[in-house]
């Protein structure tokens, strides 16, 4: 069974208007598997494969990036979004770094493009600031929609890999000079 870190120090941290979020716990798992297999979704339409292959596929490839996600950063916030008492998206923050990092964003297609995710990166600026930390994160190559969210949001490239870019953010006033970014992959 998957496990999250123990001891997050979660809290009141981050506080985002018409969103709840809270830490998630095993009970959440079969929707976050879910909402896994809906950001694979166009990739699978493109498979020939039987349902049971793609369902499979998704779920080792879910187990496989959260052990991935715990071993790198054992000290992340893995949370759950909700609205309306309902689970909407996930976030996955590491806030022990040189940076603020954002590990991943999730978000179901009901509750994408009505400023959830906008909010949310709002609210990180806003900790991040608060930390004199910038605000690190990374695209994966193709996502133009995430990537023009960022530029909007003041996030620039700083590295490149071969599949992501490596974007921050920082506020004027922080005075940082980066460490040699190595894509996390």
């Amino acid at each position: 069974m998957l496990n999250f870190p123990k001891g997050q120090s979660y809290g009141a941290a981050l506080t985002v208007p018409g969103v709840h979020l809270r830490p998630a716990r095993s009970a959440d798992l079969p929707f976050l598997r879910h909402l896994y297999r809906l950001g694979r979704e166009r990739e699978l339409d493109g498979l020939n494969w039987p349902e049971a292959m793609k369902r499979d596929f998704c779920r080792s490839q879910f187990e496989a990036q959260h052990v991935d996600y715990t071993r790198r950063h054992p000290s992340a916030w893995f949370l759950v979004l909700e609205q309306q008492r309902a689970p909407a998206g996930r976030l996955t923050i590491d806030p022990t770094g040189d940076t603020l990092h954002l590990i991943d964003i999730a978000l179901l297609p009901a509750a994408q493009g009505r400023g959830i995710g906008t909010r949310l990166l709002l609210a990180l600026q806003d900790r991040a600031r608060a930390a004199g930390k910038p605000l690190s994160l990374q695209v994966q190559r193709g996502n133009d929609r995430a990537a023009a969210l960022y530029r909007r949001l003041g996030f620039s490239i700083g590295t490149s890999g071969a599949t992501h870019d490596n974007f921050i953010w920082m506020a004027p006033e922080i005075d940082f000079t980066p460490p040699r970014l190595k894509l996390d992959l």
